[in-house]
Order: C-alpha cells, then structure tokens, then sequence
C-alpha cells in the first residue's frame, strides 16, 4: 500500500519539529549555564564583608575605594573637665499663668471684701451707739445693719480662702521658689517668663549625684542643638517628676532665646577633678542607624573597615567627644561611610536568607 502524499509531508513537518526543538534546547542550555555563571560571579565580587572577632568587617580594595570615593581622617585627640550630663524639659507656663490670673483675682477680691466690710462695720457700731442713744434708730435698722457686717465678714473669709487655696495648689505643683514669683504681681522674673525673655527649665539627676552638683555650674542646650548653650541658674527643688527620666527633678531659669515649652534639653554639669582624655569623632563620619551613630574604622588589614558605636553625648566643635570606644590613631571614614552601612547590611540580608 502507497503512502499518500499528504502522509509524507505531514511526517516530514514532524522531524522538522523535532529536529528544530532539540537544537533550540541544546543551544539555549548553554547560554543558561553561561549566564548562571556571570551571576554567580556578579554575586561573589559585591560580597565584601565577613565577620572577624564576632564584629562584622567591610572589606574593598584599595582601587574600589577610590572608585567609590571612600576617604579616612585621623582622629584628634582632646581633653574634656570632667562632667555630667542630664537631661529635661523646658516647662511650659501657660498652666501657671492661669493660675496666676486665678489668685490674682482672687486676691482683688479679698481687698474689695476687705473694704466693703471695713463700711459695714463702721455702719453697724453707728446703728448700735444710735440705737442705745435713745434709740434714734430702730432696733430693726440695727440688726440690719450687723447682718451686713457679718455677711461681709463671711465675704471676705471666703475670698481668703479662695486666694490661699489657689496659692497652694501652685506651691504643690511648681514649688516655694516659683509660687513666690507667681503671687507676686510686680514679679520681674515672673514676667520674663511669660514674655520668653527667660525659661523654666526642669532637669533629672540621678539620686546618687552629690548634692553640691545640683548647685554647681550648669549649661543647658535643647537636646537637637547641643551648641546653642546657655548658662543655668538653679532655682529649686521641683515637686514635677519627668515621666521620662527616673530621678530627682530640679528647676533652673536660663535667660536667653532657642527654647521652647515642652522641648527636651540636654545639661552639662561639671563635676571638677582631673580632665578626661579622648578623641573628637568628625561629624562627617557619623552614619545614623537603629537610632544610633556609628563610624566607620579602618582596620589594620589593608580594605578592612569595621562599624563602631559613637557616644553624642559631649558636642564640641566639628563632631562629639568620645571618651571610651576609640583610640587617638584611629582612621575614620569621613566619606563614603553610607556605601560601607550599605555593604554590610547586604551581606546581613544574605546570611538571613541563607538561615
């Protein structure tokens, strides 16, 4: 039996096919492998970090650094008078100026009261010495007017009470030293308060800081702008505690600008004795990261950078003093410090992925 010639075609279409999908699948196996091996490749020459000493380490060699614009700086070393630092709040007056006004108007009050009832009490004893003259007056008349006088009496007692209950809810609450400031109408520290020109500042000490450092000399900066400083008058005790900070809570005035109700201020107390040595760490250096500063040192291996917590308690000019963590010929880097926090971040990621 013949074959047909649509038979013929059809079969020969098929080993066409077939012939046609093995040398589509031979040659694309090896432009996959080839490709999987740039990867892999790709992959190994961005991998530059390790762990050393339990301490993660950036590793880049010195062409890569200059391509990446990676620079160091020696640290200077510096000396600091030994001191302390504290933290609080610049308080916020508006509560005390209305209860001021409060007692105040009060006060005004109990002076009216006290006026009203100085005339009452002249008109009483004059129905009284009429009443018993011959009783030129009405006995009635005179009862009325004693019942004026006693209900000026009750007046007045009540608005002293009212002035001396104001008084001491400002004395529980800001204290002796500020409620005098406050029930004082001529009070020119009072009004520098209220006009800005002065600030209340509240400070936390910790319970075992000698007491003498309280009234020691004291500079407060907000927290954000640690150069804007202003010296610090201690002024006393404060019955307010800072739900923030644990500790024993203070008032000082600070004269000056830059404040503002409610802002979170930084203090330096020095404390005396011998100074502390230590090491400026460049602002320029300081890469920021789970709410930390961080710099970048270089290591003693050549293209060895490894990341180190930087204290930004002391701010001084051109970076923060740091007397603990670094050595005075250390090398940090001023720039490109982000790429080596980059860097190490990947190879975190990786190791996670691989766990």
């Amino acid at each position: 039996m013949s074959v047909r010639p649509v038979h013929a075609i059809i079969a020969a279409m098929a080993v066409i096919i077939t012939l046609l999908s093995w040398a589509l699948i031979y040659y694309s196996r090896d432009e996959l492998g080839t490709q999987a091996e740039k990867h892999e490749e790709k992959i190994k020459a961005v991998s530059s970090a390790g762990v050393e000493d339990g301490r993660t380490v950036v590793r880049i060699s010195t062409n890569s650094q200059k391509a990446a614009g990676i620079a160091t700086q020696a640290l200077k070393s510096a000396q600091r008078d030994a001191a302390f630092e504290a933290f609080g709040i610049v308080m916020n007056m508006q509560p005390l100026a209305e209860m001021r006004g409060r007692y105040l108007a009060a006060v005004a009050e109990s002076r009216a009261a006290r006026a009203t009832l100085a005339a009452a009490e002249s008109e009483s004893r004059r129905m009284e010495m009429l009443f018993r003259d011959d009783r030129n007056v009405s006995e009635q008349a005179m009862k009325a007017a004693q019942a004026r006088y006693q209900a000026e009496v009750s007046r007045l007692v009540a608005a002293d009470q009212a002035a001396a209950s104001i008084r001491d809810a400002i004395r529980g609450t800001w204290g002796e030293a500020v409620t005098g400031w406050a029930v004082n109408p001529d009070s020119q520290t009072m009004r520098s308060l209220l006009q800005q020109t002065a600030f209340l500042v509240q400070l936390v000490f910790p319970h075992d800081l000698p007491r003498t450092a309280v009234r020691g000399k004291i500079s407060v900066a907000p927290a954000m702008a640690r150069d804007n400083s202003h010296a610090a008058s201690f002024v006393a005790d404060s019955p307010q505690i800072d739900p923030a900070y644990p500790g024993e809570t203070y008032f000082y005035l600070v004269n000056g600008g830059g404040f503002r109700a409610g802002m979170r201020v930084a203090a330096r107390i020095k404390m005396g004795g011998a100074p502390v040595s230590g090491v400026i760490v460049p602002s320029a250096a300081v890469v920021w990261h789970a709410g930390k500063a961080w710099a970048y040192v270089k290591d003693d291996k050549e293209g060895s950078f490894a990341r180190f917590e930087v204290s930004t308690a002391d701010e001084m000019e051109g970076g923060w003093f740091n007397a603990a963590g670094f050595d005075d010929d250390d090398e940090v880097v001023v720039s490109g410090a982000q790429l080596l926090l980059s860097e190490e971040l990947k190879y975190q990621i990786r190791n996670e992925n691989e766990d």
